[in-house]
Protein backbone atom coordinates (compact mmCIF):
# COMPACT_ATOMS: atom_id res chain seq x y z
CA UNK A 1 0.00 0.00 0.00
CA UNK A 2 2.96 2.15 1.04
CA UNK A 3 4.70 1.56 -2.62
CA UNK A 4 1.00 2.60 -4.28
CA UNK A 5 0.62 5.59 -2.10
CA UNK A 6 4.29 6.95 -3.12
CA UNK A 7 3.88 6.22 -6.88
CA UNK A 8 0.43 8.10 -6.70
CA UNK A 9 2.31 11.18 -4.71
CA UNK A 10 5.10 11.13 -7.58
CA UNK A 11 2.83 11.50 -10.09
CA UNK A 12 1.09 14.54 -8.70
CA UNK A 13 4.10 16.05 -8.28
CA UNK A 14 4.60 15.42 -12.43
CA UNK A 15 1.00 16.75 -13.32
CA UNK A 16 1.90 19.91 -11.50
CA UNK A 17 5.09 20.48 -13.49
CA UNK A 18 3.59 19.75 -16.22
CA UNK A 19 1.00 22.55 -15.54
CA UNK A 20 3.52 24.76 -14.26
CA UNK A 21 5.83 24.54 -17.17
CA UNK A 22 2.61 24.75 -19.63
CA UNK A 23 1.55 27.86 -18.30
CA UNK A 24 5.55 29.01 -18.66
CA UNK A 25 5.24 28.29 -22.01
CA UNK A 26 1.95 30.33 -23.03
CA UNK A 27 3.23 33.39 -20.85
CA UNK A 28 6.51 33.37 -22.91
CA UNK A 29 4.30 32.25 -26.19
CA UNK A 30 2.08 35.25 -25.61
CA UNK A 31 5.24 38.18 -25.09
CA UNK A 32 6.39 36.83 -28.22
CA UNK A 33 3.80 37.37 -30.39
CA UNK A 34 2.26 40.83 -28.94
CA UNK A 35 5.93 42.07 -30.58
CA UNK A 36 5.75 40.05 -33.82
CA UNK A 37 3.40 42.92 -34.76
CA UNK A 38 6.66 45.01 -34.49
CA UNK A 39 9.37 42.98 -35.94
CA UNK A 40 9.11 44.18 -39.79
CA UNK A 41 7.22 47.56 -39.21
CA UNK A 42 9.23 50.61 -41.13
CA UNK A 43 8.90 54.07 -41.46
CA UNK A 44 7.90 55.97 -44.37
CA UNK A 45 11.50 56.11 -45.24
CA UNK A 46 12.13 52.33 -45.46
CA UNK A 47 13.49 52.15 -42.21
CA UNK A 48 13.12 49.22 -39.42
CA UNK A 49 10.86 50.97 -36.24
CA UNK A 50 11.83 48.48 -34.02
CA UNK A 51 15.31 47.26 -32.32
CA UNK A 52 12.96 44.60 -30.06
CA UNK A 53 11.97 47.12 -27.21
CA UNK A 54 11.26 50.09 -28.27
CA UNK A 55 7.57 50.07 -29.26
CA UNK A 56 4.09 49.57 -27.96
CA UNK A 57 0.42 50.41 -28.10
CA UNK A 58 -0.90 53.94 -27.10
CA UNK A 59 -3.47 56.11 -26.83
CA UNK A 60 -3.49 59.13 -29.21
CA UNK A 61 -6.05 61.54 -30.16
CA UNK A 62 -5.96 63.37 -33.32
CA UNK A 63 -5.58 66.82 -33.42
CA UNK A 64 -8.16 69.51 -35.84
CA UNK A 65 -4.64 70.11 -37.74
CA UNK A 66 -4.42 66.10 -38.33
CA UNK A 67 -1.56 65.77 -36.06
CA UNK A 68 -1.78 63.42 -33.11
CA UNK A 69 -1.63 63.94 -29.40
CA UNK A 70 -0.12 61.38 -27.32
CA UNK A 71 -1.20 61.94 -23.67
CA UNK A 72 1.21 59.43 -21.98
CA UNK A 73 4.48 61.69 -23.25
CA UNK A 74 2.63 65.03 -23.66
CA UNK A 75 4.03 64.73 -27.69
CA UNK A 76 2.49 66.23 -30.44
CA UNK A 77 3.13 63.65 -33.68
CA UNK A 78 2.88 65.79 -37.32
CA UNK A 79 0.32 63.70 -39.65
CA UNK A 80 3.18 63.35 -41.97
CA UNK A 81 4.62 61.34 -39.87
CA UNK A 82 2.21 58.82 -39.26
CA UNK A 83 2.05 55.47 -40.98
CA UNK A 84 -0.62 53.35 -41.36
CA UNK A 85 -1.11 50.51 -38.60
CA UNK A 86 -1.35 47.09 -39.28
CA UNK A 87 -4.05 46.70 -36.91
CA UNK A 88 -6.12 49.81 -36.31
CA UNK A 89 -4.77 51.08 -33.20
CA UNK A 90 -1.77 53.88 -32.85
CA UNK A 91 1.89 52.31 -32.15
CA UNK A 92 4.75 54.58 -31.24
CA UNK A 93 8.40 53.13 -31.58
CA UNK A 94 11.10 55.79 -30.04
CA UNK A 95 14.38 55.29 -29.37
CA UNK A 96 17.29 57.09 -26.79
CA UNK A 97 19.55 58.83 -29.19
CA UNK A 98 23.43 59.22 -29.07
CA UNK A 99 24.94 62.36 -28.06
CA UNK A 100 27.58 64.32 -29.53
CA UNK A 101 30.18 62.71 -26.57
CA UNK A 102 32.07 60.09 -24.99
CA UNK A 103 32.59 58.60 -22.00
CA UNK A 104 35.93 58.73 -19.78
CA UNK A 105 35.70 55.07 -20.87
CA UNK A 106 35.50 55.81 -24.37
CA UNK A 107 31.88 54.62 -24.66
CA UNK A 108 29.26 56.57 -26.33
CA UNK A 109 26.60 58.46 -23.77
CA UNK A 110 22.79 58.18 -24.67
CA UNK A 111 20.44 61.06 -24.45
CA UNK A 112 17.94 60.63 -21.29
CA UNK A 113 15.16 61.71 -23.68
CA UNK A 114 13.55 59.56 -26.02
CA UNK A 115 12.76 60.18 -29.24
CA UNK A 116 9.73 59.03 -31.64
CA UNK A 117 11.31 56.40 -34.68
CA UNK A 118 8.17 55.74 -35.79
CA UNK A 119 4.19 56.62 -35.28
CA UNK A 120 1.16 54.34 -36.68
CA UNK A 121 -2.25 55.54 -36.97
CA UNK A 122 -5.50 53.80 -37.74
CA UNK A 123 -6.22 54.99 -41.84
CA UNK A 124 -9.66 55.97 -40.77
CA UNK A 125 -8.67 58.00 -37.58
CA UNK A 126 -7.90 61.69 -39.65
Amino acid sequence: MVGNELKQQQQGVYEVKKLVATIALLCVSNTVLAHDIYSDLHDRDGRLCCNGQDCKPVEATVLPNGSYYLPGTDEIIPADMATPSPDDRFHHCIYYPMANEFDRWGGPVWGDTPKTRCFFAPMNSS
